[in-house]
């Protein structure tokens, strides 16, 4: 089924995260492409982040890390305490895009 749809689409719909390991969002360095692997902690919070975009596989760059953690997420700038940070876990994306990688 994915092979026709990458067919269908030849654009590449998720970039590549090639072996790369989790981590927290305020582990991940600064003017990093990261994707959002999942969400860790009370439900109520995982909606709230949701909400502000940060989904599983939405793609997020972290832009600076002073103070509060700022991130680029939908095309929106958004802030966060480091406490909500470290409960998104994410992983950086390679740059081997198009090279057959999901």
């Amino acid at each position: 089924m994915l092979s026709i749809w990458r067919k269908l689409f030849p654009f590449k719909q998720f970039p590549c995260v090639c072996n790369a390991k989790a981590k927290s969002l305020c582990e991940a360095g600064t003017g990093r492409r990261l994707r959002v692997e999942c969400l860790c902690g009370e439900e109520h919070i995982c909606h709230r982040l949701r909400e502000m975009g940060f989904c599983e596989s939405s793609v997020v760059e972290k832009i600076a890390d002073s103070g509060s953690l700022i991130c680029k997420v939908c095309d929106a700038k958004v802030a966060l305490g480091k406490d909500l940070a470290q409960q998104i876990i994410v992983k950086d994306i390679c740059p081997c895009q198009g090279h057959g990688h999901v």
